[in-house]
């Protein structure tokens, strides 16, 4: 799965900023459950960082298959050869979370966005998503709307990335279907994504894979 070479990224909890730190490395060498990586590399400020024995990373790398791999890991040790490296624990493939790219996994999420029509259907307005993946989002609608079915429309996603950034996203969606549901007073469209740049694109999956990663976190720590 993990080969000789492979980049890994570590995600780091950062408590003074609110947010996440991101650091690339590369796997140097494996022995059973344990992975010799060089030292990670600060993505932002490209500066080597150092770490104390048993601090916690949330780990991911892109597999041959297209696929990114997400799993929980921690520092272990060091071990000094041509190249200084580090010890980080394996936690086995039955922990990996597999997020196939060429699929848009849907996760819960409330992110702001700002709605505007094309040819003035309707007043624009902001509102919050329900869900959202790489090909589209769920859009909570205020109680009296004019969202033309069949449509193109043109909203704006504001997305928290755990590295603290935030990303602004502008994105033409297709109306596909107004959703109402007995649990919700809130009626919502389901939106597919026409005209995006890919770019963005990945930006939302790699907001996806965060997202799903922390859920998953959440309802073990739960």
């Amino acid at each position: 799965m993990l080969n000789i070479g492979d980049t890994i990224y570590l995600d780091l909890d950062d408590d003074q900023e609110g947010g996440k730190q991101r650091f690339k490395c590369r796997l140097v060498d494996r022995v059973r459950e344990y992975l010799f990586i060089d030292y990670p590399i600060n993505d932002k400020t490209k500066k080597v960082a150092f770490f104390h024995d048993g601090t916690e990373f949330s780990a991911s790398f892109n597999g041959k298959d297209q696929a990114v791999y997400l799993f929980q890991t921690q520092i272990l040790g060091r071990k000094k050869a041509k190249i200084p490296m580090l010890v980080i624990k394996d936690p086995g493939l039955e922990k990996y979370i597999r997020i196939q790219r060429r699929q848009h996994v849907r996760v819960e999420a409330t992110i702001d966005v700002a709605v505007h029509p094309k040819n003035s259907e309707f007043a624009p307005f902001v509102s919050v998503t329900a869900d959202i993946s790489g090909g589209g989002i769920a859009l909570v609608l205020p109680k009296i709307h004019n969202i033309p079915v069949g449509k193109e429309i043109t909203c704006w996603l504001c997305l928290h990335m755990q590295t603290g950034e935030i990303k602004y996203i502008t994105v033409d969606c297709h109306v596909i279907r107004i959703i109402s549901t007995k649990d919700s007073p809130r009626e919502k469209a389901s939106l597919q994504f026409t005209e995006i740049n890919e770019n963005d694109r990945q930006i939302i999956v790699r907001y996806c894979f965060e997202r799903q990663l922390y859920i998953r976190k959440k309802g073990i720590a739960e």
